[in-house]
């Protein structure tokens, strides 16, 4: 059935994730898509984050463009992202993730591993795919997923060579539509604090996983006062990027395959859109269509800063004082043998923009500059290759 997930009750609270029994097992004919750039650690170090973040979320615009954003479960992982799809979009999905692969190939010089995997296969070596939705703000429901499946479909995209389910280029002809898909703010800084990225993944081999999530979550509420303080994106500090240059990795990738002059104008549609759009933010100008006073309140309500899928994965604001309490107590629990966990810290957070509706239908992906999640990735592997060796 394609509502499926459109019809998951809503949760309430964010610690809800951690009760088993909000969890829906996703039905038998449908498909998990999963994606991952290829080296996304030496193109963050060769500054190209932000054109990781944006290939990256750029499947979830192409595929939320084609069906009500309600009905398909996503996730955005920093250089990549994972969604699930009945099987009336599988054809469509492919021509999607074919094109963002063309476009990453063709424009940015990075290589988007894509596949689409059957959830029979999934369940078939062990693992499932269970997602429950929860309310993040009046116009924004986010798929939390557990289950351990979308990281055994990734692990299996890594090294699947030739796999019946990878996704091949679309060459120089694309099927899809990125409408929507922006990268116009400026990165975004805290006064006195720091931007912290962060993965937590249980130890599955340590019990129940739920209780060492809970903890976690405790914790940090403890620290940051966790609900209310700790979103990286304060609407007082929002700015818009006015320099052509700010705005190409957008620009590069909304015109591929268009002709120079097609190119010229959609360069002119943008700087003409981002000019006025500061200009109605600061006027709190209000059209028939848009109050232009509530797009900066409703950007950080409407942001991804904290999410789960398979692990706990969080963009967020605190104090030196504040991480060296959290990763202290990570450590502890790191030396337990219960959980793994990886760490990015930077002055500022970024954005990359999913935008149906400039009035409050709008969707924000976030991660730390400097390729938050990418690194914060890399020290959870060696988190989590140490705990496996141990256990050996």
């Amino acid at each position: 059935m394609d509502s499926f997930y459109s019809d998951l009750p809503l949760l309430d609270s964010f610690f809800q994730l951690s009760d088993p029994a909000r969890f829906h097992p996703l039905p038998g004919n449908w498909y998990v898509a999963v994606t991952d750039i290829v080296n996304s650690t030496g193109a963050v170090e060769k500054g190209r984050y932000k054109r990781v973040n944006i290939l990256g979320a750029s499947p979830i615009v192409g595929m939320l463009n084609l069906e009500n954003k309600d009905d398909i479960p996503y996730t955005f992982g920093g250089d990549g992202c994972s969604f699930c799809i009945p099987p009336s979009l599988l054809n469509k999905a492919r021509e999607v993730l074919a094109a963002s692969k063309a476009i990453g190939e063709h424009q940015y010089g990075l290589d988007l591993r894509a596949a689409v995997i059957p959830i029979r296969r999934i369940r078939e070596a062990g693992f499932d795919v269970q997602i429950a939705r929860y309310r993040v703000s009046k116009a924004y429901n986010q798929a939390i997923f557990s289950g351990g499946g979308l990281a055994y479909a990734e692990n299996l995209l890594k090294n699947a060579g030739e796999d019946e389910h990878i996704i091949a280029s679309a060459g120089s002809r694309i099927e899809a539509d990125f409408t929507g898909l922006e990268c116009r703010w400026q990165e975004v800084e805290q006064q006195g604090k720091k931007v912290i990225t962060m993965l937590v993944k249980a130890n599955p081999s340590a019990g129940n996983t739920g209780i060492i999530y809970e903890q976690v979550l405790r914790k940090m509420r403890e620290i940051f006062g966790f609900d209310d303080y700790t979103n990286p994106i304060d609407p007082a500090r929002l700015n818009m990027n006015m320099s052509l240059q700010s705005l190409m990795e957008e620009i590069r990738f909304r015109t591929f395959g268009m002709s120079r002059m097609q190119r010229i104008m959609y360069m002119l549609k943008v700087k003409v859109q981002v000019m006025l759009g500061k200009l109605f933010m600061t006027l709190g100008y209000e059209s028939a269509d848009t109050n232009w006073s509530l797009y900066k309140p409703d950007l950080a309500l409407n942001s991804d800063h904290r999410k789960f899928d398979d692990m706990l994965r969080v963009v967020i604001s605190g104090t030196e004082e504040q991480f060296q309490q959290l990763q202290q107590f990570l450590e502890q629990k790191f030396e337990a043998g219960r959980l793994a966990y990886g760490f990015h810290l930077s002055e500022t957070a970024m954005i990359t923009c999913m935008v149906f509706k400039y009035h409050r239908q709008h969707i924000h992906f976030v991660d730390g500059s400097g390729g938050g999640y990418a690194t914060a990735a890399g020290k959870l592997k060696k988190r989590m290759e140490r705990l496996l060796t141990r256990a050996e």
